[in-house]
């Protein structure tokens, strides 16, 4: 079996949160250092001089720039990095399962908790309904892409529907021809 993630994946993981989160402390330990400047040059210069305009305009653009950048950064990209880390982490301690079932297309990528995904389309037998039924497999956009083919019958271990490993077990000709019948699919 082709396992996707091993424990270097949570180790990076928690290394670049890391580093990402050390950036932005340093980003605001320089602004409050500015802020702080400003302030006791601003009470060291007479009353009404012209040179306090200047360090109140400084301290304004600064919290401007400053705000901005907290708001695009730990939205965006801190993020980004803390729901992938917390992926990878869940990873070693949710419920998995495993499952059998035939490889049938590729889907667009898609965002799902803040991690990019490329979205496999596989047909599973359902108990329930007696019948086949689609079932959406995310596959980390990090990873490389498994190259399936259609009617590919598949062995994977999941967990919440993230592939973690996969193995091809064979592969299903009259599957895929029923497959592309327009009445076999609705």
């Amino acid at each position: 079996m082709t396992i996707v993630y091993d424990d270097k994946d949570l180790v990076s993981a928690y290394k670049q949160k890391k580093k990402i989160w050390y950036i932005y402390l340093a980003v605001a330990v320089v602004y409050v250092a500015l802020c702080v400047t400003c302030l006791v040059l601003y009470i060291g210069t007479p009353f009404e001089a012209p040179e306090q305009n200047i360090y109140k305009w400084t301290v304004w653009v600064a919290s401007c720039l400053f705000v901005i950048f907290s708001f695009v950064y730990l939205t965006i990209k801190y993020q980004r990095i803390r729901k992938y880390y917390k992926l990878v982490s869940y990873l070693s301690v949710g419920l998995k399962s495993v499952n059998n079932s035939i490889f049938l297309r590729y889907e667009s990528p898609e965002i799902k908790d803040s991690v990019d995904y490329y979205v496999l389309v596989v047909s599973e037998w359902s108990k329930k309904k007696s019948e086949y039924m689609d079932r959406k497999i995310y596959c980390d956009k990090e990873k490389p892409l498994p190259e399936f083919k259609c009617g590919d019958k598949l062995c994977y271990l999941t967990q919440g529907n993230v592939l973690i490993g996969y193995e091809v077990t064979g592969h299903d000709d009259t599957f895929v021809d029923g497959q592309n019948k327009p009445s076999a699919r609705k």
